[in-house]
């Protein structure tokens, strides 16, 4: 099963925002689905989106672009409950 697709079900996924900038970064989770580092990204806005990084080589970062958060914490409390599905 491809990560991504399973991940979506519960939360749209895409790149960062254009001009985001990753907040706080969680500690790596290591799982079956692969070592997966969380984050908390605030946009130019002043949003917070919960970010994943799996590591690897070729891969990139992606965001829960479709649900915007009040404060980093928050963001990245999200994104560790996302990267703990991910790597399950």
């Amino acid at each position: 099963m491809n990560i991504i697709n399973f991940l979506s079900k519960s939360a749209t996924l895409s790149s960062p925002p254009p001009g985001s900038i990753n907040v706080l970064l969680g500690t790596k989770i290591d799982g079956p689905g692969g070592k997966w580092i969380p984050c908390a990204t605030k946009t130019v806005d002043g949003s917070y989106y919960s970010g994943l990084f799996q590591v690897g080589p070729g891969k990139r970062q992606v965001c829960a672009a479709s649900v915007p958060l009040r404060c980093p914490r928050e963001a990245l409390s999200r994104a560790i409950e996302l990267a703990s599905s991910a790597a399950a």
